[in-house]
């Protein structure tokens, strides 16, 4: 049997590197990696043997120069993904960017950019400094006239567009990627496209729009074994059923998710949003009291993942609705406000904006509008540690009343 080709490089550290095809086979070690990362999951990508793989690939073009300015070397960041957290990955993307910059043209930087502006959009503080990004990037792919860079620029430019709470516009935004995305055979984009219109519809109220798009988003999914939208799309069906109060159907339906999201390469908060959905299915079975801490741990990841912010907002709202359920009020306008704040002021979409709704009626009926505005400007200064701390000790307090009871 020939030799696995991983365990002959790792091997061969020193040798190697004076072939004559020591570069043409860095290349194609990289891309594919790239390849893989489309199709395989990330877990396989991690044991110890492969960890060590990964970095010697890394370090070859890490240093910087022409070769890690055009493909395949220009995506070596991608391998920071899969060994690091976000902010690391970001500090990686600045590089090749930087890179690119001096040595790569146009279309090289505009990749790069592209790739780095879809990753610091799903981050904590993302949208703050992205709209010169979108910009230059919408100058990049006219002038490349890549409609594919195009597709992933209005992709971007939706979900920017989703965390403000600008709907309509990231309707806009993403109809166009799906236009580009079709006439370039963009297979693995379109089913995610089609179910972040699917989410827009569910989020403005209009369910009949949301499930007929689901369904159109799950049949291309099926098409193409685009696992990560088959899971988003089993995920959006989850939070509707239990919408509905069909907790057997929204539980079912979490764990096909769980399945398919090991058959692809979800980012953090896929997770963390799927166990925030399973926790809310656990608080509707079997009570408030039972969800606050699955809930609680959820909304810990997020702020260490550095999820993006309205990820973590969305699961303070939830916090907050499952706190004024169970009479502690005070805490729930704190959670409410720092919501708030984290979302930079953009209002709340549906569902969120019923929950909080539900929970403010209720502290203002329970406290009194004095209380009720004292404990709402405190909530607006808490940082993410703060909340946190909050949170825990409602759990801690509440863990405790239970030993307590006979």
């Amino acid at each position: 049997a020939s030799p696995d080709p991983i365990d002959a490089f790792l091997a061969a550290p020193e040798g190697e590197a004076h072939h004559p095809l020591h570069v043409p086979r860095m290349q194609l070690r990289l891309l594919h990696l790239f390849l893989a990362s489309e199709t395989e999951p990330i877990d396989a990508l991690l044991d110890e043997r492969m960890r060590r793989y990964l970095m010697r690939v890394r370090s070859f073009f890490e240093p910087g120069g022409p070769l890690a300015a055009r493909l395949p070397g220009l995506v070596w960041p991608l391998i920071d993904f899969f060994l690091s957290s976000s902010q690391d990955v970001q500090a990686a993307m600045d590089v090749a960017v930087a890179n690119c910059r001096a040595h790569g043209g146009e279309w090289e930087v505009g990749v790069l950019l592209m790739f780095r502006t879809h990753m610091v959009v799903d981050s904590s503080g993302g949208t703050d400094d992205v709209d010169d990004a979108l910009a230059e990037l919408r100058i990049l792919s006219r002038r490349a006239g890549d409609r594919w860079m195009r597709a992933q620029v209005c992709s971007a430019a939706g979900e920017t567009a989703m965390s403000r709470s600008r709907l309509e516009e990231a309707r806009g935004e993403y109809e166009e990627a799906l236009r580009l995305a079709h006439e370039v055979g963009a297979h693995a984009e379109t089913p995610f496209l089609m179910t972040r219109l699917a989410e827009i519809a569910y989020r403005t109220g209009d369910r009949t729009a949301a499930l007929t798009a689901l369904d159109e988003a799950s049949a291309a999914a099926d098409r193409y074994g685009v696992a990560d939208s088959r899971a988003f799309v089993l995920l959006m069906r989850a939070q509707i059923a239990l919408d509905d109060k069909d907790t057997a159907r929204a539980r079912a339906l979490c764990e096909e998710a769980r399945a398919e999201m090991a058959r692809g390469t979800p980012p953090p908060q896929f997770h963390v949003m799927l166990n925030a959905i399973e926790a809310m299915v656990v608080t509707a079975e079997s009570g408030p009291e039972h969800g606050l801490p699955l809930l609680a741990d959820m909304l810990r990841v997020a702020v260490e993942k550095r999820c993006a912010d309205v990820i973590t907002a969305a699961l303070a709202d939830a916090v907050a609705d499952v706190l004024a359920r169970l009479g502690d009020h005070p805490r729930a306008v704190r959670l409410l406000a720092a919501s708030e704040h984290w979302r930079r002021g953009y209002p709340r979409p549906l569902p969120e904006r019923e929950h909080a709704e539900r929970a403010e009626a209720a502290a203002r009926t329970a406290l009194g509008a004095e209380r009720f505005a004292a404990e709402h400007s405190r909530g607006t200064a808490l940082t993410h540690d703060d909340v946190l701390h909050d949170v825990a000790e409602a759990v801690r307090g509440r863990r405790h009343s239970a030993e307590q009871s006979p």
